[in-house]
């Protein structure tokens, strides 16, 4: 049996019992809610009972002497439950295997499996170059997957998996008035007439990984609940990637991290108008950034705001004659949108944006136009030396990424003097 589905399973029967007593007390049936919380009681001992079995099932744990294949089967056909032979999933969930660090460090059991984890991911013994272990696969992509994906600003950019580095030709362009990629032109041609050769322009893009790393503190109780540091552990290191990722590709030096947009040379920064108060943000604002923005791929592009903002959003208007005309919409409403918008377009908040009046906390950007690049591998070092007197022990997690705006120069359109980009910032306001 595998105690951590059942735990799983048994948690949520447990939910759902509760969701529907939450529905009888709002009716009034206190005595059929009642017997729901018979119920829930009887669920919470069955979960003592195999948390107490998976507990004893540890501490007993002997090596298989290499009998272990290191993946995951099914109990009644023998074969891998993903189908994949040549995946090395020995570990049912993250607290799982942050429970065999925990036992292998504390001199508890050594567990093969971490070993195993550890040679598919091509880390010599179990100490590494930085003394740690490394993260089943499935679980390390996850942690930076959901990062990206549980983010509505994140999962819009173009991600990418790679190896240590990633090289791409991109098109060299900075003039669309007369040719495109570069260099591409097409002509009308009477029968019999030749016209000018013409051939694209490239640049090679070069994405070296970076390392972000996290920590995080766990007493020897908190660690005693594979459960638990299931859920607390992953969603937490999930969250702080989230947060971290998004203030670099938002104002990113390049140096050591990803390149953010507002340090992006194709940024094109739009003045405030004459006599602006400091820290406002007016329809005028609104009109000329997009006017900025290129014509094509529109539909794609998001407002980026610091949340400061929201309050002088309702009040964004344009005078026309003796009537205002309004730029936002709420949430909801005639077009059931999901989010804020303004010009039709999505409004993001971000605290990571700059402060309110400064540059860029205001941006119109089309995130297809940036690009993730990370590496599915984690890496996990464990530490039983720190915060002795505290009886706290600490998780290091090490994920490899890196970020860069596909476009580095404004665009020349025709017929027109303003050059035009897929990343607009407001300038200061102070």
């Amino acid at each position: 049996m595998d105690y951590m589905e059942k735990i799983t399973e048994l948690r949520a029967s447990k939910a759902k019992l509760n969701k529907q007593a939450q529905a009888l007390v709002t009716e009034g049936k206190f005595e059929d809610a009642n017997k729901l919380a018979d119920q829930m009681e009887g669920i919470n001992k069955q979960i003592q009972a195999v948390e107490r079995l998976l507990d004893e099932s540890r501490k007993h744990a002997v090596p298989l002497d290499g009998k272990y294949d290191g993946i995951l089967h099914d109990e009644g056909t023998g074969k891998p439950k993903d189908g994949k032979k040549d995946a090395v999933k020995p570990f049912a969930t993250l607290g799982e295997q942050l429970k065999a660090v925990y036992d292998l460090r504390k001199g508890l059991v050594a567990d093969e499996r971490l070993e195993k984890v550890n040679n598919a991911a091509g880390v010599t013994g179990t100490n590494g170059p930085d003394g740690g272990f490394a993260l089943q696969e499935d679980f390390a992509g996850a942690i930076l997957e959901s990062a990206v994906r549980q983010s509505h600003r994140l999962d819009r950019y173009t991600c990418s998996s790679a190896a240590n580095a990633m090289r791409w030709l991109h098109a060299d362009e900075t003039d669309i008035s007369t040719s495109v990629f570069g260099g591409i032109q097409m002509f009308w041609a009477a029968e019999g007439a030749t016209v000018a050769a013409s051939k694209p322009q490239f640049r090679e893009m070069k994405l070296d990984l970076e390392k972000m790393m996290g920590f995080c503190y766990c007493t020897d109780e908190m660690l005693q609940d594979a459960a638990f540091l299931t859920g607390f552990v992953g969603n937490g290191f999930t969250l702080a990637a989230d947060r971290l990722l998004t203030e670099s590709v938002i104002s990113g030096d390049g140096v050591g991290k990803p390149l953010g947009l507002l340090n992006s040379g194709a940024v094109i920064v739009v003045d405030k108008e004459s006599s602006q108060a400091a820290g406002t943000f007016q329809g005028a604002n609104v009109i000329k950034m997009q006017a900025r923005a290129m014509p094509r791929g529109r539909d794609r592009m998001v407002w980026l705001m610091h949340p400061d903002l929201e309050e002088q959003l309702p009040y964004l208007a344009i005078q026309s004659g003796e009537a205002a005309k309004f730029l936002w919409n709420p949430e909801g409403g005639l077009g059931n949108f999901d989010t804020q918008r303004v010009l039709n377009k999505p409004v993001l908040f971000e605290d990571s944006c700059p402060a309110l009046g400064s540059k860029g906390d205001v941006m119109l950007v089309d995130p297809m136009q940036y690009i993730l690049l990370s590496k599915g591998t984690a890496k996990q070092d464990w530490s039983i030396h720190v915060e002795f007197l505290t009886d706290q022990n600490c998780f290091r997690m090490v994920f490899r990424c890196n970020g860069a705006p596909k476009v580095n120069k404004p665009l020349k359109i025709k017929n027109s003097a303003k050059t035009r980009s897929p990343f607009v910032a407001l300038a200061a306001r102070t």
